[in-house]
C-alpha cells in the first residue's frame, strides 16, 4: 500500500515536472509577432501588442551595418536603433562595442531564403544592455517557424516582430 501511494506520488510529480517545463518552452516562443500591413487582407490577425513604430520608423540615431562593417552612424547621441542590411553581418553584433549600449531595436533585413542558414544566437550578444526588441524584414514569404529557427534563444529579448515585405 505504500508503494503504490509513493509511486502514485512519483508519477504525480514527474507529470508536474514536465508540464512546467512544456508550458514554460511554449511560452518562451510567444514573443515572436507577425507585423501585418494595415491594408493587407491580413491586417485583423494584427495583434494587441504594441508596436515600437517610434523606433521602427523614427529619426533616431542608428548604426548601419552591411558586408559585416559598419557603413554609417547616423544621430548626435548614442543609437538607438542597429540595423543589419543583411543577413550575413550578425557576427558584428557579437562585438562588444561601446555604440550598442543605448540600442532598443535592431532590425535585420532578410534578402534570400538563404540568409536564415546564418543563425544568430540572441543569448550571445552581451554587448546590449537595452535591447527591447528585434525586428526582422523578410524580403521574401517567411513563416513564424523559420524566424524561430533563425532567431535562437528569442526568449532573451522582450519581443521579436518580424515582417513579409515583397520588394516591387
Amino acid at each position: 500500500m505504500k508503494k503504490t501511494i509513493e509511486r502514485t506520488f512519483s508519477n504525480f510529480l514527474l507529470v508536474c515536472m514536465l508540464s512546467i517545463f512544456f508550458s514554460a518552452n511554449l511560452l518562451a516562443q510567444e514573443n515572436i509577432q507577425r507585423i501585418f500591413d494595415d491594408n493587407s487582407e491580413n491586417s485583423n490577425l494584427r495583434t494587441s501588442v504594441t508596436i515600437p513604430d517610434q523606433l521602427l520608423h523614427g529619426k533616431n540615431p542608428t548604426i548601419y551595418i552591411e558586408n559585416s562593417r559598419i557603413i554609417n552612424v547616423t544621430g548626435e547621441t548614442s543609437p538607438k536603433v542597429l540595423k543589419l542590411l543583411d543577413g550575413t553581418s550578425s557576427s558584428l553584433l557579437l562585438d562588444n562595442n561601446n555604440l550598442y549600449s543605448q540600442v532598443e531595436v535592431i532590425t535585420i533585413t532578410l534578402n534570400r531564403t538563404s540568409d536564415l542558414n546564418n543563425r544568430l544566437d540572441l543569448s550571445r550578444i552581451n554587448g546590449f544592455p537595452s535591447l527591447r526588441y528585434v525586428y526582422v524584414k523578410c524580403l521574401f514569404e517567411c513563416t513564424d517557424q523559420q524566424i524561430r529557427n533563425f532567431l535562437l534563444n528569442a526568449d532573451s529579448v522582450t519581443t521579436v516582430f518580424y515582417k513579409v515585405v515583397n520588394p516591387s
